[in-house]
């Protein structure tokens, strides 16, 4: 059980970080052009939403400098994706603990699975992106959020699961991605 979900996190990875040395000076045709702070206003309805969209982007270079929102994007997705890879193990981990009980089993055994698929879905994201692709994008941000939400609503009957905040710092990346994603239009 282990090795699967590790090795297709492996994979997908290894796509992200081929895309990402390919992605930095991405620009699509028509996509607007901002600085990070007005991208995070335009993206991002509620303080929570901004706070996190500021925290995602911080390390853009120049980030009073208006910059194809693309990047902004890619930004996001790789984000998420690492976050995910860090809930995955500790999913795979707390799955290794003895006293759990058979709804916490079957809880963390469900994330992983869900997880497998949101790494797949943003996974998408990031090889559609830098070849601004946007045909069936919005899917691939809604699929990878709903995986995720499908984790959250299953540890969130949990009494006191340690993956519970972890889950809830994911989709609000995976909706910051979707929100950054809206800035092209789709």
């Amino acid at each position: 059980m282990d090795t699967i979900p590790r090795l297709v996190r492996l994979l997908v990875l290894a796509v992200v970080s081929l895309t990402v040395a390919a992605a930095d000076d991405v620009g699509c045709p028509g996509a607007p052009s901002m600085s990070v702070e007005a991208a995070c206003r335009k993206a991002c309805g509620t303080q929570l939403m901004y706070d996190v969209c500021r925290d995602s982007l911080r390390d853009v270079p120049d980030p009073s400098a208006s910059h194809d929102v693309t990047g902004y994007a890619l930004a996001a997705a790789r984000g998420v994706l690492a976050s995910e890879g860090a809930t995955m193990d500790a999913a795979i981990q707390l799955l290794f603990n003895a006293s759990l009980s058979g709804d916490e089993k079957s809880a963390y055994v469900e994330c992983v699975e869900s997880y497998t698929a949101a790494e797949e879905a943003i996974g998408n994201v990031l090889d559609d992106l830098p070849v601004c692709s946007f045909d069936g994008l919005a899917a691939d941000y809604k699929n990878g959020l709903l995986d995720l939400e499908n984790c959250r609503d299953r540890v969130i009957r949990l009494p006191a699961s340690p993956l519970y905040a972890m889950v809830l710092v994911d989709r609000n990346k995976a909706v910051l991605a979707f929100f950054l994603g809206q800035l092209f239009g789709i």
